[in-house]
């Protein structure tokens, strides 16, 4: 999965784009006080960083090593909780 198809599949869901940050580019402007992922280079190769920031601190940061498995993660958190 992409982050487009999970936007994507976050929109079919209503969860509102305010409730996540998907580097940037979908969800909210900034990754303050939601679910976060953000794509940083690695010292050997582009790392997923999925996180949750509150009062300016990442809390619960889990790296992967596919855009895939960081948007499975990241989808799984968020539906679970979507009615």
């Amino acid at each position: 999965m992409s982050l487009a198809e999970l936007h994507n599949k976050l929109q079919e869901l209503e969860i509102p784009e305010n409730t996540y940050y998907l580097n940037g580019i979908y969800g909210s402007p900034d990754d303050n006080d939601k679910i976060a992922l953000a794509i940083r280079k690695g010292k050997f190769f582009v790392e997923y960083e999925v996180y949750f920031k509150e009062k300016g601190e990442k809390q619960s940061t889990k790296t992967f090593v596919t855009e895939d498995d960081a948007c499975q993660y990241i989808y799984r958190q968020l539906s679970s909780g979507a009615s």
